[in-house]
């Protein structure tokens, strides 16, 4: 989905008055050395053509801009013909840096989908654990999905976040919270980490 609405936006050779001139990207690169004979994403270089294949081509390479990303390093190529001619080129140039911010606003709306993505399969890791946990540990006295106030002396699990899970354990283990079925918690809280209730937490939230 990604490469295709980038190539939309850059595929310049067929569809604009600047017919020479193309731009093409390559997000998350490791190597200097390498990327000249790396393919590249976008324009005429559509994930087949690399730097070299293009400059074989008769293209030359106008711009180059280098970012760094988490993973590596961005590069976006501004390549263009040698006989090129610009229609104007203040207009070229405008065109040039709303094409650019564009595909840096691509890569970072990507870095953020990825790590929007790498929170909900940690959750989703933690939620695996945490049901084998409620289950044998929680269910019996509040409930199948967190829901009973055991009899009324405690809150629903499945209103608590994580960190009031653990405010309530501490106050159990430490024996700062005292009323209730304090007596029957105790025993079962000082087993429990933050660890085992961020998991218990996370299967409660999978399952509302």
């Amino acid at each position: 989905m990604k490469k295709a609405i980038l190539s939309s936006i850059l595929l310049l050779s067929s569809t604009s008055i600047f017919a020479d001139t193309t731009m093409c990207f390559k997000e998350n690169h490791q190597s200097m050395s390498t990327i000249e004979n790396t393919p590249l994403d976008g324009g005429i270089c559509a994930g087949k053509n690399t730097i070299a294949d293009m400059k074989a081509k008769g293209w030359l390479v106008d711009d180059i801009k280098i970012s760094q990303s988490a993973n590596g390093m961005n590069f976006i190529y501004v390549l263009k013909t040698p006989g090129s001619q610009m229609a104007s080129q203040s207009n070229f140039s405008g065109n040039q840096a709303d094409m650019e911010a564009r595909i840096l606003e691509k890569l970072e709306k990507k870095k953020e989908a990825e790590k929007v993505a790498k929170e909900i399969q940690i959750k989703k890791d933690l939620s695996v654990d945490g049901k084998n946990i409620y289950v044998n540990k929680c269910q019996s006295c509040h409930g199948e999905k967190g829901e009973s106030t055991v009899g009324g002396y405690s809150r629903p699990l499945n209103t608590l976040s994580s960190e009031e899970m653990r405010h309530s354990i501490s106050g159990y283990t430490n024996g700062t919270y005292d009323r209730g079925r304090a007596s029957v918690m105790r025993p079962i809280t000082s087993t429990l980490t933050y660890v085992t209730l961020d998991k218990v937490s996370a299967y409660l939230e999978s399952i509302k």
